[in-house]
């Protein structure tokens, strides 16, 4: 009888592919449309910019937005006008239940992270099917 081999990916190929996949639906789904200065671009020259820089809080969703290159990395965030922003969008008491994630160790697991990269699939498929290139 023949053994399978079981292809084992590595937890850090995993983050980079969750994060690569996440990155890409957040351009696409803000269209380019840089979160903190307005510019707007292809979402393929923007970027997926974090308010605050935890790996606890690299996948969730209110923590990345699009980005222009200037804001994200030249501003470094940008993170006075992307804090006002992001009171104005989902309220002072997200932000804050942000800001205490941030003080947590918290690991994602390769189950976790399996399951991201299934999502933001689909959620990639979804925008393409209704009309987001």
């Amino acid at each position: 009888m023949r053994k399978l081999k079981v292809k084992h990916i590595s937890l850090k190929s995993l983050r980079k592919k969750a994060w690569k996949l996440q990155s890409e639906y957040i351009r696409r789904r803000e269209r380019g449309v840089c979160f903190t200065c307005g510019d707007t671009r292809d979402w393929k020259e923007q970027q997926a910019g974090h308010y605050i820089h935890k790996d606890c809080l690299d996948y969730h969703p209110i923590n990345i937005h699009c980005q222009c290159v200037a804001c994200n990395k030249w501003r470094h965030g940008n993170s006075g006008i992307y804090a006002e922003k992001l009171i104005k969008l989902f309220g002072e008491e997200k932000v804050e239940k942000l800001r205490e994630l941030a003080n947590k160790n918290r690991k994602f697991t390769a189950l976790e992270l399996e399951e991201l990269i299934e999502g933001y699939q689909e959620a990639i498929k979804d925008l393409i099917i209704s009309g987001e290139k």
